[in-house]
């Protein structure tokens, strides 16, 4: 296995293959943090993982968050060892607004169009939307997840993708839309390697991608 360097991002399969129906996992919890700090995650059941400086949380469809089971499979992971090497201090009221500010010309070498980077907000969001789960409002916490860029889609997903898990650690989800009503601290950095494992097995190789 290739030695992990800072923003180096481990992928385990491909966003195509989980919403393809491939959900048999091969990495467990417990192998995340020999190639990672930070990540996101699905196990087989569909419940979410959320990797936070190397401890692990699984939120169900109701948006609980408990401690991750160490030996539970995931079916797709991504996980990096996060250092951030951008900061910005912006107002955001959406997720498209993020998705502008780090396309845009104006933040110079910063800029990402087609690498993908890994990013953190921790603040107070106003609002929080879920893919699944009730949203939520007025609440601390920490959203983390990969800018993707066009290219990459079918294999590391949405434009934004992100999971948030609230500062007690006991509710989070995968947001599908937020608001911070004053300036948000956003770091980020930019992938320096990517790396993508395979699933194995008849079952990998009968889903049409």
């Amino acid at each position: 296995m290739v030695a992990s360097i800072p923003n180096d991002i481990f992928q385990f399969s491909t966003y195509g293959a989980l919403h393809a129906g491939f959900n048999q996992g091969q990495p467990r919890t417990a192998d995340l943090t020999s190639h990672g700090t930070d990540g996101i995650g699905v196990y087989e059941d569909g419940s979410l993982m959320v990797l936070q400086d190397g401890q692990a949380h699984a939120i169900d469809k109701d948006g609980k968050a408990t401690p991750a089971p160490m030996q539970s499979r995931l079916p797709l992971a991504l996980v990096t060892i996060y250092q951030s090497t951008f900061h910005l201090q912006i107002p955001l009221f959406s997720m498209n607004d993020l998705d502008q500010r780090l396309s845009s010309n104006d933040i110079g070498p910063a800029k990402g169009v087609n690498t993908l980077m890994p990013f953190r907000i921790t603040d107070r969001f106003e609002f929080l939307e879920f893919e699944d789960g009730p949203s939520l409002d007025a609440i601390d916490g920490v959203l983390f997840g990969f800018v993707v860029p066009e290219w990459m889609r079918a294999i590391s997903g949405p434009r934004i993708h992100a999971h948030f898990l609230a500062a007690g650690k006991e509710v989070g989800g995968k947001v599908t839309d937020f608001r911070v009503s004053d300036q948000a601290a956003v770091s980020f950095a930019k992938c320096a390697r990517f790396h993508l494992g395979f699933p194995r097995g008849e079952d990998w190789e009968s889903v049409r991608l």
